[in-house]
């Protein structure tokens, strides 16, 4: 996000309103209030971005978000009521005022007549002000192939006040950029504007479908210049956020599925570089565009209310204090409409703090939902950084038992759910070797063969050192292997490397039933990167009738990883089962898997 000073604006239409917070708040607890109009309380802001007005007094903020439904009382013609990218502003960084939507409708002669608007990214540059945004169907006259809808681009409006109202460019910045043939398409999602100490600029867009690129940008602000540098890999990672602190540029990017209401695992990565164009490397080393794919999980979901947080922007308040604002999902009231899939996605703000040159959000504690500080809106010392609690990867556990599989025949305590066929599962030296086969365990689809265990009551850590033997090329099917943690075929959580399109990851996913009608049984998150031998590790926490299911990786050389948080109720009875599915043709090793007791 590139934010510079603006120009002196008048009064906002909501004044009065605002008078009250220009103290600033001293509180704020998520989501953030966002006020409409007729000052009701808008319910989404996807896909924040920020602008800071530096001149005006008090300094006002902007807030863009967006093309999505806001409220649950809106209502066009055709159904539901979109805005086009509403704007919101502020003098406190916490009560939000709405302004107006940025366009009254699709940019005629840019998008398709139903397009999306999405991602808004507003830059003061060349003195005027520059609102970069996703059109996810350009019109036809821009695309290589007309009559897609999925051939989507980079655009660019200019106005002379950040509120508007804003005049797109007649060309694309980016425009659509062909994955193969006829209507397949790369995702040109997603932009972000950085300068560097030079003055040249860069832009970033991108997606799952091709990965996130990096462009130089040029002095116009209108096109990109020069060939485009990949830094995150594809089906990985989308909105890209880059930030320079100190000595380094950070890469935040998010990855899977921003919208399945209570099932969202939409998770915020990191990465740092020496340059803009990359690489980013995460904190142990590995490449955000990598085969093994890296980043750093940053902001995590934890198991209170909040499910889903990504898709951030990156700021300092007036003290010098870094912060993030995002969206997340509400796991007790995720959509507007199930039957539309039209996620509700309120906006989020936590604190970041830098650790021995990391960014650490909410002391590493995941999306707050109690009482914050809020931002200061007056020059003052920076302050302390806030101490961060134990790290969980320190926290000693006592071991209850171990197996590695080193006799010919298996312990008496495992028993097959679906046994392997015979001479596709072997023990010994390097221990259990089970070939994965074209089954799964997903939704109606319960062919997979588990080999498990009974777990014992109360609060457990369970680890296992797997191998993946695929290449890492492979597969057009998710070919995986690892830990799953079960009451039954339909209600579990797993944890598994896995391996498709290329692309090596280890996946956290949960499954529930039954469920409501239109409600989704399925989501995923991903943890760490793995290695040739990876660790794979679930931490169980036991609340009440809930329980708390923490993953974590390790890959070889390198540290624990900490990822996200699914609560379940799969109850005492819960068994352990080891599973090796997707596709044919490959094995997956379990060199040691261990349960241990976690202390209170």
């Amino acid at each position: 996000m590139l934010l510079l000073a603006a120009t002196q604006l008048a009064a906002p239409p909501s004044a009065r309103a605002l008078a009250p917070a220009a103290a600033g708040a001293a509180t704020y607890t998520n989501p953030l209030p966002l006020r409409l109009a007729d000052g009701s309380l808008a319910e989404s802001c996807a896909d924040p971005s920020l602008l800071r007005d530096r001149t005006s007094t008090p300094t006002v903020w902007y807030m863009y978000c967006t093309m999505d439904p806001v409220s649950h009382k809106e209502r066009d013609g055709k159904g539901w009521k979109f805005r086009m990218m509403p704007v919101y502003r502020s003098v406190d960084l916490v009560n939000w005022y709405f302004v107006r939507d940025s366009f009254d409708q699709r940019p005629a002669g840019l998008a398709g007549p139903t397009s999306g608007l999405w991602a808004p990214e507003p830059v003061y540059q060349n003195g005027s002000y520059y609102l970069y945004f996703t059109v996810t169907d350009v019109a036809d006259r821009h695309s290589p192939e007309p009559g897609c809808a999925s051939d989507s681009g980079i655009a660019v409006a200019t106005s002379a006040s950040p509120a508007g109202p804003w005049r797109p460019a007649e060309q694309l910045v980016v425009p659509p950029r062909r994955a193969g043939a006829g209507c397949n398409f790369h995702w040109t999602f997603d932009p972000d504007v950085v300068e560097d100490e030079q003055g040249d600029r860069f832009l970033y867009y991108g997606s799952y479908g091709g990965g996130l690129f990096v462009q130089r940008l040029s002095k116009d602000g209108l096109r990109v210049e020069g060939d485009p540098v990949r830094i995150g890999a594809a089906n990985r990672y989308e909105g890209a956020e880059v930030v320079k602190a100190g000595k380094y540029w950070y890469l935040f990017a998010s990855s899977t599925d921003c919208c399945r209401g209570p099932l969202t695992g939409y998770a915020l990565f990191v990465g740092r570089a020496t340059s803009p164009e990359g690489p980013f490397l995460d904190r142990e080393g590995n490449d955000m565009a990598a085969a093994r794919v890296g980043g750093t999980p940053v902001l995590a979901q934890n198991g209170n209310r909040w499910v889903g947080a990504g898709h951030n922007t990156v700021f300092q308040d007036a003290a010098g204090q870094w912060w993030t604002f995002y969206h997340a999902v509400d796991r007790h009231q995720g959509y507007f409409s199930v039957e539309d899939k039209l996620t509700r996605r309120p906006l989020l703000l936590d604190r970041i703090d830098w650790v021995d040159g990391w960014p650490v959000i909410n002391r590493g504690q995941g999306p707050s939902d109690t009482p914050q500080r809020a931002p200061s809106i007056v020059a003052a010392p920076a302050p302390a950084p806030a101490p961060s609690p134990a790290k969980a990867s320190t926290v000693a556990a006592t071991p209850l038992w171990s197996e590695r599989f080193a006799q010919p025949h298996l312990d008496a305590r495992w028993r097959w759910i679906r046994p392997q066929a015979a001479g596709s599962w072997s023990t010994g030296h390097p221990g259990l070797r089970m070939a994965t086969r074209q089954t799964d365990l997903h939704e109606d689809t319960n062919n997979a063969a588990l080999l498990s265990t009974a777990l014992p009551e109360g609060d457990l850590r369970i680890l296992a050192r797997i191998r993946l033997d695929a290449p890492l090329d492979c597969c057009a099917k998710p070919v995986q292997g690892g830990l799953v943690v079960m009451r039954d075929d339909d209600n579990y959580v797993k944890l598994v490397e896995l391996a498709h399109d290329g692309l090596r990851q280890v996946e956290f996913g949960k499954e529930l039933a039954p469920v409501a009608r239109g409600y989704p049984r399925y989501g995923n998150t991903v943890v760490g990167t793995p290695g040739e031998w990876t660790w794979l590790r679930i931490d169980i926490r036991r609340e009440g009738k809930e329980e708390r299911y923490t993953a974590w990786s390790m890959g070889q050389g390198g540290g624990w990883v900490g990822g996200s948080t699914w609560t379940h109720r799969l109850g005492g009875k819960a068994r352990l089962g080891l599973v090796a599915m997707g596709g044919a043709g490959h094995a997956v090793t379990f060199a040691e898997v261990r349960v241990e007791r976690l202390p209170p």
